[in-house]
């Protein structure tokens, strides 16, 4: 670990638990659900993984941007997994931001398919590309 960092998920299908879990075996750092078991203190990055359902955020996911300060985390990265519709990220970087928190890099965005009654599932590719997308925001801030 190149320096105090989590991976934080919010999943009920289980996709982006998948890919924080892989960040975090790649980084060396702390995976926990949200609303983690306790909170964040003075992380220099949070990696935060939302499975998106419809337009907006889970109210877990929202909450805990809500309660972030900088005292927890300088920066914050944004993986999302869903149908398509990733608008409500947006709002959930606009609230980190107005805490004076940094957002880093770009929103890592996962298209999954899925059917009527079964929500897609994320592949190996799709956990692989965001790991090195992980990797490139650790190196950037690794400075």
């Amino acid at each position: 670990m190149k320096f105090k960092m989590r991976a934080l998920y919010f999943s009920p299908a289980g996709n982006t638990e998948k890919m924080a879990r892989a960040i975090a075996k790649a980084q060396e750092a702390v995976c926990d659900q949200i609303p983690p078991a306790y909170p964040s203190e003075n992380e220099k990055l949070l990696f935060i993984g939302v499975e998106m359902k419809g337009s907006s955020a889970n109210k877990a996911v929202l909450d805990l941007c809500r309660d972030l300060t900088p005292a927890r985390a300088k920066n914050v990265a944004f993986f999302a997994v869903g149908s398509g519709n990733f608008s409500a990220v947006e709002e959930l970087k606009n609230i980190v931001k107005g805490k004076g928190i940094e957002v880093a890099g770009t929103t890592y965005e996962c298209t999954v398919k899925g059917g009527l009654f079964k929500q897609g599932k994320v592949s190996d590719g799709d956990v692989s590309g965001v790991v090195a997308w992980a990797e490139e925001i650790v190196n950037s801030l690794a400075v």
